[in-house]
């Protein structure tokens, strides 16, 4: 009973094994992941040269050389790669020179590639159109050929879709002359494929974009050069879906020029000695130091050169960032215009004003920065403030003279003066004797008592008057 249970259950296991092994070769994976840490290498082979012309386009369509078309494709799928992050794209040959069959696919070899694509234009009978490509034959190392066909998957979809033009899906042709591969199969016709072949490159194909002889095909994709630059994109465009490329930041620090660094007081002017083009960089330690209060900003001139339509600078103070309408494109060039020259890689002048408030006393760490899109943070320039207290001291000493003077001299003085002469005059002396004191000090000091006087007079004058009434 348990051998019977056992047996069941390898039958499932085994079923399921095959079940998984069926899918995997209907279904294979058609794009390869891009390893984050390898960089992956794509020949581009420009089909014929000037001294090989191969099909010409035709006259009355305005036709010009093959070389020409393919060189104007490839260029553009080499520049739309350059775009991808983790990606080399060679060219087999320059405008000007037409390398043999087979030292094209060995160029490929000695850059590692890990593809070889050949591009051509095709031409038949004028009524023929569409696009093919051409991949190596499932005879010895037929990994090639399978990841031929799936690199050559997306390119195909994609140069039809951006034409409208016919799918010709994909081609081979073995050797017409009996060629073997080294096991005995039948080695392919064209050279370049069984070159690339033979020399163990993973991915290998020749692809005809479209009929120069077809009308159609001729207008739409070969009569201006928006049409080839959309072809060799396409091509790039492709190749970039089956290895999973990212496109690349489409911005790019160049370089900046650390000009001057002015120190400027609060009216605007400036204080000391600015730091010039040449001495900032030669500057030994990066260090300014200011009293607190005696500087009221740090100005930085300089230029920088970028690729970015939006950017924007900031400071970076102690670790933290800080950036507001301070910071700004100089005067003399409009933010509009800079940032047309920064896209053009011109640069433009820049100006960085770094109020003291966002200082703090001691040492501090000071970054002006770049910022591109967010993507790219470039440091321009990095040096370190020093703020002190200030060296005169006026708010220390006022308060601890104004105490001690005033309050031991007034109460000593006035208790021991005033007291002792007052009491004894008034008295020992009439009343006349007081009012004579107080004319003689004049100065208000004592000037209550002469209206004493003058009533003690008006009442003496009341008195006789009443005694006269009644005698």
């Amino acid at each position: 009973m348990n051998r019977f249970v056992l047996i069941k259950l390898f039958a499932k296991v085994l079923v399921l094994v095959l079940t998984l092994s069926t899918l995997l070769v209907v279904f294979p994976f058609a794009e390869v992941s891009a390893d984050e840490d390898k960089t992956i290498v794509i020949a581009l082979d420009p089909g014929h040269g000037p001294q090989k012309t191969g099909t010409n386009g035709a006259v009355e369509y305005g036709g010009v050389n093959e070389h020409i078309y393919t060189y104007s494709m490839a260029t553009y799928a080499k520049e739309r790669l350059e775009q991808y992050k983790g990606v080399e794209a060679h060219l087999t040959r320059t405008a000007d020179n037409t390398p043999e069959l087979m030292e094209r696919p060995q160029a490929a070899a000695d850059l590692k590639a890990d593809a070889f694509v050949s591009i051509h234009i095709n031409a038949a009978n004028k009524k023929a159109g569409g696009t093919e490509i051409w991949v190596p034959n499932d005879s010895w190392r037929p990994e090639i050929a399978k990841a031929s066909r799936a690199a050559g998957q997306p390119i195909l979809d994609r140069i039809v879709s951006t034409f409208d033009l016919n799918n010709r899906g994909f081609k081979t042709s073995n050797s017409s002359t009996g060629a073997t591969y080294p096991d005995g199969s039948p080695a392919d016709k064209l050279t370049v494929i069984k070159g690339g072949k033979e020399l163990n490159i993973p991915v290998v194909m020749l692809i005809e974009v479209a009929f120069a002889d077809n009308k159609s095909d001729y207008e739409k994709v070969f009569a201006t050069e928006e049409g080839l630059k959309k072809a060799g994109y396409a091509i790039a465009e492709g190749l970039a879906q089956y290895y999973g490329l990212k496109e690349a930041p489409k911005t790019e620090f160049i370089h900046a020029s650390n000009d001057e660094l002015r120190l400027m007081d609060e009216a605007g002017e400036q204080i000391g000695q600015a730091f010039t083009p040449g001495q900032f960089d030669a500057w030994a330690d990066k260090t300014v130091r200011i009293e607190a209060g005696a500087v009221h900003s740090l100005v930085d001139w300089g230029w920088a050169a970028f690729k970015s339509e939006n950017f924007r600078y900031a400071y970076i103070i102690n670790g933290e960032e800080y950036a507001d309408d301070s910071f700004t494109v100089a005067a003399e060039q409009p933010v509009l215009d800079a940032i047309a020259a920064f896209k053009a890689n011109n640069g433009s002048r820049f100006m960085g004003v770094l109020p003291t408030e966002k200082l703090n006393l001691g040492e501090n760490t000071v970054q002006f920065i770049v910022k591109l899109d967010e993507d790219i943070t470039a440091v321009i320039r990095e040096y370190k403030v020093i703020v002190t207290e200030p060296e005169t001291e006026a708010p220390t000493e006022a308060p601890t003279e104004a105490p001690t003077e005033a309050p031991t001299e007034a109460p000593t003085e006035a208790p021991t003066e005033a007291p002792t002469e007052v009491p004894t005059e008034a008295g020992t002396d009439t009343v006349t004797d007081v009012a004579t004191d107080t004319d003689a000090a004049d100065n208000g000091g004592c000037g209550a008592v002469l209206p004493a006087a003058a009533l003690l007079t008006a009442l003496a004058g009341v008195a006789v008057l009443v005694r006269k009434k009644e005698d």
